[in-house]
């Protein structure tokens, strides 16, 4: 591993025990027994670290609607998985994003973007199982953009809302993960065909714990 991504992940690691705001480049240069000179060499300010940190929180980003394949709801499924591995790894991120957001906008622009995208993205997803018969038809009293929104909110606000509510911090365990709750948003919207696959998930699932 080189020098500057030790920095980063090194970085991650402190901003996800103490919060971003407040660790400083010196407690970074101690714990790696490195001058903030050597730091600065590679990131001048806490900003640009920040920079690099979100290119990997995109770089890692799950690919929505994989093209030229049958996608069924094992996608969701693993879809939520990673993201949930993704949230674990940058837990400092989407704890603190909302501060980061004001403290940074121009930083912070490239995730609301990227989020837009992801937006379109799902409803493209959503459109191909409506198609496939396992998400029933939009109507009057189903609206999927409604939908999709609660989908993002749960995922990426869910360490904020575990750390809330449970003060020992216990977030990276398999049990505080949002899938049971992601699930629940969508059971209301599967079709017959899409409950099958779901409780076919479910089976696996179990079969894998046990």
């Amino acid at each position: 591993m080189d020098r500057k991504q030790e920095i980063i992940e090194q970085s991650v690691t402190l901003f996800n025990k103490k919060g971003f705001f407040n660790v400083s480049i010196k407690d970074i240069s101690q714990t790696m027994g490195i001058s903030p000179g050597n730091f600065t060499y590679y990131f001048k300010k806490k900003e640009n670290l920040l920079a690099a940190i979100q290119e990997e929180v995109l770089d890692n980003a799950i690919e929505i609607m994989p093209e030229n394949q049958y996608i069924t709801l094992f996608h969701f499924e693993e879809m939520f998985k990673k993201f949930y591995l993704i949230q674990s790894k940058y837990r400092f991120f989407f704890l603190d994003i909302l501060y980061l957001i004001e403290e940074y906008p121009v930083i912070l622009e490239g995730y609301k973007k990227a989020t837009l995208k992801r937006f379109e993205d799902a409803r493209s997803l959503v459109s191909y199982f409506i198609a496939s018969d396992r998400l029933v038809p939009e109507g009057n009293r189903v609206d999927y953009k409604v939908m999709i929104k609660a989908l993002w909110m749960t995922s990426t606000f869910w360490s904020a809302g575990v750390t809330i509510i449970d003060q020992k911090n216990t977030s990276n365990r398999t049990e505080d993960s949002p899938l049971t709750s992601l699930w629940g948003i969508l059971l209301p919207y599967l079709t017959d065909k899409g409950y099958q696959e779901y409780v076919e998930i479910t089976k696996s699932s179990l079969s894998k714990t046990n």
